[in-house]
């Protein structure tokens, strides 16, 4: 059974540091939410606050409507998955699983069916009677998400659940994490510090910067419409050029600049000669060209002495692409040029049309 979250306007403080700065969100039941951010950036207090283990300062958490920052962690109906998985090393994988129905005074005869079901969920069904300690990374993840669901909960909470996996057990987890919460049905909220990882995973990222939200989206709108540099900057490489007559933005009656433009490395591209049309354009000199597989990466300096990377596809010529050649990257989509404008109050920021 799956259960709305919400988080209204929560502070916390430890010791003389504010960690959560009046944090508010709202995650629909059988939501996948993952926090993104820098370390510090409150990411861990929030997740704790959610299952019990953090104190509010003030602020409410609600689960289907109801307050529960009063409630113990273990009359919240949490399962927590942490990042060093915690399985005890003397129990096999299935008394592991069994360890919050036994906790709960559940039946043998049920106790044995539900880790039968987990273990099949988590593709474990023939390694009930094995040591956690003989089994790989990804299968002591699984065996920890079994157990967090045993006892059937309404909120799975996951705490940097794949920064002990190598990069290739990463990217197989994160599909099957995805797969396994899209299976139950379950109200999911992740913490972790891979982009990649949130942007696979989530329904909504929401973005933290020293204790406040920043955003919170769909993974292609954080991308695509960032609300600000910081977003912008954060989620992936973004080529940000300020406002200027021969630059990719608007300007106002009065010619002052409107604000900043967000162009991703894959939106732009090299030209020709016979290329240069009506797109927007920017020369450089070539500072780098390293293939990583999957593309060309390009870095690119102007004569201002701004670094703009071009993302080029894996089947590109780049022999003339030599480091202190001279090039010319173009973007001939408008709608590809997202614009950050800057709002009357000065500083803050808003989302572009």
């Amino acid at each position: 059974m799956s259960i709305a979250l919400s988080i209204q306007d929560v502070h916390v403080t430890l010791g003389h540091f504010e960690v959560l700065k009046g944090v508010s969100l709202d995650a629909e039941p059988g939501t996948f939410v993952t926090l993104l951010g820098a370390s510090g950036s409150g990411k861990t207090t929030l997740l704790n606050v959610i299952a019990g283990l953090q104190q509010l300062d003030r602020g409410h958490v609600l689960f289907d409507g109801q307050n529960v920052e009063r409630r113990p962690p273990r009359k919240r109906k949490v399962g927590v998955v942490f990042q060093s998985y915690a399985l005890f090393p003397h129990m096999s994988v299935g008394d592991n699983v069994a360890f919050p129905l036994r906790a709960a005074r559940r039946p043998s005869v049920e106790r044995r069916k539900v880790v039968q079901e987990m273990l099949e969920l988590v593709d474990l069904a023939g390694m009930v009677n094995r040591a956690p300690a003989s089994l790989s990374g990804g299968q002591r993840q699984r065996v920890a998400l079994a157990r967090a669901l045993a006892s059937d909960p309404g909120i799975l909470l996951l705490d940097e659940p794949m920064a002990a996996l190598d990069k290739q057990l990463r990217e197989r987890m994160q599909v099957e994490i995805k797969r396994i919460q899209q299976q139950v049905g379950i109200t999911t909220v992740a913490v972790t510090h891979d982009q990649a990882e949130a942007m696979t995973m989530s329904d909504q990222v929401a973005i933290m910067h020293e204790g406040t939200l920043v955003q919170v989206d769909s993974p292609e709108n954080l991308y695509r419409r960032p609300v600000n540099e910081y977003v912008a900057s954060f989620l992936g490489e973004a080529n940000l050029f300020p406002a200027d007559r021969g630059g990719p933005l608007a300007l106002d009656a009065a010619g002052q600049a409107t604000g900043t433009a967000v162009i991703r490395p894959e939106d732009l591209v090299v030209l020709a000669p016979d290329q240069l049309g009506d797109h927007w354009r920017v020369p450089g000199v070539v500072r780098l060209l390293s293939f990583q597989g999957s593309r060309f990466r390009l870095e690119v300096v102007t004569a201002t002495g701004r670094s703009v990377v071009c993302s080029l596809p894996p089947h590109t010529d780049a022999s003339a692409l030599v480091p202190g050649s001279e090039v010319i990257l173009g973007c001939g989509a408008p709608d590809r040029v997202h614009v950050i404008h800057r709002s009357d109050a000065g500083d803050a920021l808003e989302v572009a049309a």
